[in-house]
């Protein structure tokens, strides 16, 4: 099993899919009908089933969250998190006990289960493993529990090792300044929803945005109030527009918008929102004692379902039309430019 999992993280596995992989390591190699990884929560006093196989046999994850430790009273569970206990092991046939690892399943009967913690160095206990054998008569030995034990050290290190990946990773698309998106993040992304356009004829629309007169800021107030209205102008965009769209800081005072499954007709309404966000708000810097005149931005607008361009000529549509609004005095979007052939 252990050959699994570093073979996972060698071909650098992303978080899910190493979840995956130690769920059908413990079931194919130990023999389990079920098994259940659960993580703490950022908030270090919760735990959720970060992924787990349910009833049917499907992966299955669970938003509802677990005290770690207990609030009132006490039980297996919070004795794992806590160090308390070593590992939960029952073979009850005669009670048939329900299976108190999913305690949304309280229905579901289970002949054996077994439960150990999830570890790093120094004992903090990141998660717990559980594992079950639903409706069949196989108990869980003390051999078991040993081979789970083991296995799970070598669980929370690949978990460990994975994450800090991602957080390096995620740094590294992240404008520093904004917490929006990088220029890298957006060229992968408008790659990525065009070939996706290409191949099932859906539509995606982009967004250029560019603050207007932004380096009469700079040169009036001083960089530190331009980078509080980049920061402001930020999440402004950022509420403008739906969760599955992207925003990313492309340039200085230069933002990109991606919206999946947004057709030409569609966007007129975001335009206008975006317009009107920036225009009706009051940039005022409180720890700068700094109230600023009216800021607006420029936006340039494309759409794209299917054709013979590349994203960088994509792209250049979308900047054609933030040149035409400037022209035409800012504080406006330019013509939606249009490729669907």
């Amino acid at each position: 099993m252990n050959k699994r999992v570093m073979e996972g993280l060698r071909k650098n596995l992303k978080f899910e899919s190493l979840l995956k992989l130690i769920i059908d390591s413990v079931c194919e190699g130990m023999g389990f009908k079920r098994a259940g990884i659960f993580l703490v929560e950022p908030d270090k006093k919760t735990m959720r089933l970060a992924l787990g196989i349910n009833q049917s046999g499907q992966y299955e994850r669970h938003q509802k969250r677990r005290p770690s430790y207990p609030l009132t009273g006490d039980d297996w569970f919070s004795r794992l998190a806590s160090k308390r206990n070593k590992y939960y092991l029952t073979n009850d046939y005669s009670k048939r006990m329900p299976y108190q690892n999913r305690f949304w399943e309280m229905k579901t009967v289970i002949l054996n289960n077994a439960a150990v913690p999830i570890q790093l160095g120094q004992g903090r206990v990141i998660g717990i493993l559980t594992v079950d054998n639903l409706n069949v008569r196989r108990p869980i030995t003390q051999a078991d529990i040993t081979t789970l034990l083991n296995y799970a050290t070598q669980v929370g290190l690949a978990l460990q090792s994975v994450k800090a990946h991602e957080q390096i990773l995620d740094l590294t698309l992240t404008d520093p300044l904004t917490g929006l998106r990088n220029r890298r993040f957006f060229d992968q992304t408008l790659e990525m929803e065009m070939n996706r356009c290409n191949r099932y004829g859906r539509a995606v629309s982009l967004v250029i945005a560019d603050l207007d007169h932004f380096k009469r800021i700079n040169d009036r107030y001083g960089h530190a109030a331009g980078d509080e209205v980049l920061k402001r102008t930020a999440n402004i965009l950022r509420d403008s527009v739906r969760t599955v769209d992207s925003v990313s800081r492309i340039g200085g005072e230069e933002f990109a918008i991606l919206m999946p499954e947004t057709p030409p007709n569609n966007i007129s309404v975001v335009i206008k929102k975006l317009l009107r966000g920036i225009r009706e708000t009051k940039f005022y810097i409180p720890k700068m004692k700094l109230r600023l005149p009216k800021i607006t931005i420029s936006l340039g607008v494309a759409s794209y379902r299917r054709g013979k361009v590349t994203p960088l000529q994509f792209f250049k549509m979308a900047d054609e039309s933030l040149y035409q609004a400037k022209r035409l005095g800012r504080d406006r979007a330019g013509t939606i430019q249009v490729v669907s052939n």
